[in-house]
């Protein structure tokens, strides 16, 4: 993957992060995705895999945002917010919980190790509430 596939939305959100290079990550799950789930590209094409990468580097914002405040929460309240938009067009929460888990499978070794321990654990808390509320709208 190469630059071409940087958005002016993905040029924002890295000056956001600033010096965290989360980039060799995103494009490691962002591949992986593509990969494990071909039908992505057959259903979305380029547009889709610019929004896969655009949505990795929100992933980090909002995981460096929580790291900045040190508030689990606030990842918790985008991840949800996520599923709502995501299943609204689409896809389904496990691909969410999916991507949240290569992110944590890639991150390893890759960033400061107090960032990435925090990261690991917002990530851990975001499935957590996505599986929570898998089980709440699949009783309902």
């Amino acid at each position: 993957m190469t630059n071409m596939l940087w958005t002016p939305t993905v040029q924002k959100i890295k000056a956001d992060i600033g010096d965290l290079n989360v980039t060799p990550i995103v494009e490691k799950v962002v591949c992986t995705m593509y990969r494990d789930f071909p039908f992505l590209e057959e259903r979305f094409g380029d547009k889709g895999k610019e929004r896969t990468i655009e949505d990795n580097f929100y992933h980090f914002l909002y995981l460096h945002t929580a790291y900045k405040l040190k508030d689990t929460q606030t990842f918790i309240e985008y991840t949800m917010w996520l599923n709502g938009v995501l299943v609204s067009r689409g896809l389904k929460t496990d691909m969410i919980i999916y991507n949240f888990e290569k992110i944590q499978e890639s991150m390893p070794g890759m960033l400061d190790k107090e960032v990435e321990e925090s990261f690991l654990s917002y990530l851990h808390e975001g499935i957590r509430a996505l599986h929570e509320y898998k089980q709440d709208s699949e009783s309902e």
